[in-house]
């Protein structure tokens, strides 16, 4: 109890040190009670954590209904990478990575509804590709279905009264091979609530949308809490004809995206439920390397300490290895700027805010307003998977780059 108040009154504290600055907040050192042992180069990952899900639009002959699986994949990931836990316990904050921080990870599951269903593997690449402004770009692919997703997400964090707002420019493109097609999905802002409590939670605010080559849209719009002791992070969603200017839905959604979310047709009928408790609804097993396996370069390898000493709560220990890579890390930034050596991503590549080579996702821009559009492009040009460059590197003929992240 004395440990909690303790924490209490150093997060008021430092909430209060933070209403004096202006701008970005986003590389200011939060305090070590508040940080989660894991780093944000992994949160792209939670987009894969159900592979029979994020496969099954490849397995779908009607427009529609694929456009209805794509909705479905977004909604049901929303908890994992906002939350990371149940609401209940509350947000931290993961460690902001640096430069060229890599993770990779793959999920495997199986359907359990199809008898001779195909097992799903999805794999993950994610990687640190800017750090001012700090900038994580990830690839997804189920090679074997034939679906590939990738994204890019800069943020940008700010304090209103005790809430902190994090607010993302970038944007991810899922592609079904099978049929063609191209989706264009927002990166929706969070607002942690109740800072002062201790025990923050999240809320999306907002209205988004899905846009399908397909020729359908998915509008999404997010309420929050309700009023009055309601249900939290509420929703609202409905699949329609991009060109229906009256917007006629096809299929509707509402719910919760962090519990319980129902799906209905055009005739009002419930014609699914996804339930985040369902045991047959939880995320698959993440297989990731043991870590003395790992490059130097990778997450865990790399803030190995730093996370054992959050889990075990040595908040000293914690500020020391967490400032050892990032002096490091500062140091690596003058010796380039020294020696004039170019740092080069491992596997994405910056692409310009409008890449010639995209003209799918290009068409999908353009049904969006001025603002929208560029919010999702961000101010520093798109980044993209680079199938060349992953193998350059693969065959050890990459840029510079240290041995290991401590220079």
């Amino acid at each position: 109890m004395v440990a909690r108040l303790g924490n209490l009154s150093a997060l008021k504290d430092f909430i209060s040190f933070l209403a004096t600055v202006s701008g970005d907040i986003s590389h200011i050192t939060a305090p070590p009670f508040i940080l989660a042992p894991s780093s944000l180069t992994e949160f792209p990952a939670y987009w894969a954590e159900r592979p029979t899900l994020f496969t099954a639009s490849a397995h779908e002959p009607l427009a529609e209904r694929r456009m209805l699986l794509v909705l479905k994949l977004y909604l049901a990931s929303l908890q994992q990478y906002y939350v990371g836990r149940t609401v209940k316990e509350g947000l931290k904050k993961p460690l902001n990575p640096f430069l060229g921080e890599l993770f990779f990870c793959e999920f495997s599951d199986h359907d359990l509804t199809q008898e001779k269903a195909p097992t799903s593997t999805v794999r993950v690449i994610s990687e640190q590709v800017s750090h001012h402004p700090p900038t994580t770009a990830a690839y997804i692919s189920a090679d074997g279905h034939g679906v590939h997703a990738q994204a890019y997400s800069t943020q940008h964090t700010t304090l209103s009264g005790t809430s902190v707002m994090i607010r993302q420019s970038g944007h991810g493109v899922l592609k079904i091979d099978k049929y063609n097609e191209t989706y264009l999905l927002p990166l929706p802002d969070v607002c942690a609530r109740s800072v002062l409590t201790g025990v923050p939670w999240p809320e999306l605010n907002d209205t988004y949308s899905i846009i399908s080559s397909s020729g359908y849209t998915a509008e999404m719009r997010f309420i929050g809490k309700k009023m009055w002791g309601g249900q939290r992070n509420c929703f609202e969603a409905s699949i329609y004809r991009t060109v229906d200017s009256q917007k006629k839905a096809i299929f509707t959604a509402s719910g919760s995206w962090s519990s319980k979310f129902s799906i209905f047709n055009s005739e009002g009928k419930e014609i699914d439920v996804f339930d985040l408790a369902d045991p047959q609804n939880q995320p698959a097993p993440m297989a990731v390397k043991p870590v003395e396996e790992q490059s130097p370069w990778e997450s865990r390898r790399a803030w190995g300490s730093t996370f054992e000493a959050i889990k075990r709560t040595d908040h000293n220990a914690v500020v020391t290895e967490k400032s050892r890579l990032e002096n490091a890390q500062r140091q690596l930034r003058k010796l380039e700027q020294k020696e004039r050596k170019k740092w080069e991503t491992m596997f994405f590549t910056r692409c310009g805010s409008a890449p010639d080579e995209e003209e799918v996702v290009q068409s999908l821009f353009d049904q969006l307003d001025d603002d929208e559009a560029d919010r999702l492009r961000g101010a520093n040009g798109c980044w993209r998977f680079d199938k060349e460059k992953e193998q350059r590197w693969r065959n050890g003929q990459g840029g510079w780059r240290p041995e290991t992240p401590f220079g």
